[in-house]
């Protein structure tokens, strides 16, 4: 028997806080048994992309940086937001040369993700580029003040397991990327 899909009717909906980076609109949702939430957040945020990047030895590219979220610094991998009707992989490669001034000629898509499901928030599209070079200095103006590093499939498996790449997404994107290779 094949499920059949069961949706939530907007009936209305109105923009609660807007915000260059946000948008929270609320909206009143009719379940299918007719019970009525009349205030269901909606998250907007931008979209991005996170890089796990690896040189030609094979050793994974760090990032270590305070993130305000966090609190605190740790673990990240490559990412940022994507501009309007920018492609996944274009915002990937201009990050990727922004970040750390690397190419890669070797792209593998692990996946494009929902980053909460109930309440939306953003789109997460991950990559993997493998045989990283450098080829020119960072030029990046984010607010971010970080330092690169160079670590092996050892240390980013603990580094998974005990707290140091504590970030979802950065971590998200890491175990996709050690599914896929050898």
């Amino acid at each position: 028997m094949k499920n059949e899909e069961v949706k939530w009717i907007v009936e209305k909906e109105e923009v609660a806080f807007k915000h260059p980076f946000m948008q929270v609109n609320i909206q009143q949702v009719r379940l299918p048994d007719n019970r009525v939430i009349p205030d269901w957040p909606i998250v907007s945020l931008r979209n991005y992309i996170n890089v796990v990047a690896l040189n030609e030895s094979g050793e994974f590219l760090i990032l270590k940086s305070y993130k305000h979220g966090i609190g605190y610094s740790n673990w990240q991998v490559m990412g940022g937001y994507m501009e309007p009707d920018e492609d996944p992989l274009a915002t990937a490669k201009r990050e990727l040369m922004e970040e750390t001034g690397m190419v890669s000629d070797e792209w593998e898509f692990l996946g494009e993700f929902i980053v909460d499901a109930n309440r939306r928030a953003s789109e997460a599209n991950f990559f993997l580029a493998k045989n990283c070079r450098k080829v020119a200095e960072p030029d990046n103006d984010d607010l971010e003040d970080y330092t690169i590093h160079w670590h092996s499939r050892g240390e980013v498996e603990a580094a998974l397991t005990n707290g140091q790449m504590c970030g979802l997404s950065y971590a998200s994107a890491m175990a996709f990327a050690l599914l896929r290779l050898p």
